[in-house]
């Protein structure tokens, strides 16, 4: 075909264009034999494929059909499953290597008094009796939460 305006053709033979293309392809196509012969092609076989008799499928084929759509989506979940398993490893063993930064050869954290104090057992005489003991620690707890949250580090 040597016209360069044969896409706009099956383009408006498919209805895809605006109505002001719409007129300029049908003022092309009073012009030009070889467009009109293909827009006369593409309605023939347009014609030929709605006469077609429709096969309807066995309901065996349909269900076979269905399993497979499912298996292959299955398929495509997994996949993606296991990829962002190992994105969101790799994450928390970037954020466990990033929050224990190591000096020296040691880890350089110190436990803050809140930590030390929860974790130490204390002998029945010295434990202070009433909701006291447990107002400090949670006040402990609070401000060296909010100091390492302000973006202070030690």
């Amino acid at each position: 075909m040597t016209c360069e305006r044969t896409h706009e053709i099956h383009r408006y033979h498919d209805g895809e264009l605006s109505p002001t293309e719409r007129s300029a392809v049908e003022s092309h196509v009073t012009a030009c034999a070889e467009c009109r012969r293909l827009l006369a092609e593409l309605r023939g076989l347009s014609l030929l494929i709605s006469r077609m008799p429709r096969t309807v499928l066995p309901e065996v084929v349909l269900r076979r059909l269905s399993e497979c759509r499912h298996a292959a989506t299955d398929r495509a979940v997994l996949r993606i499953a296991g990829w962002m398993t190992a994105a969101a490893a790799a994450v928390l063993i970037g954020a466990l290597l990033i929050r224990q930064p190591v000096v020296g050869g040691e880890t350089n954290h110190r436990p803050s008094v809140w930590e030390t104090v929860a974790v130490t057992p204390t002998p029945p005489s010295e434990a202070a009796d009433g909701p006291n003991s447990e107002l400090v620690l949670a006040q402990w707890m609070a401000d060296d939460l909010s100091w390492q949250s302000s973006g202070d580090l030690r």
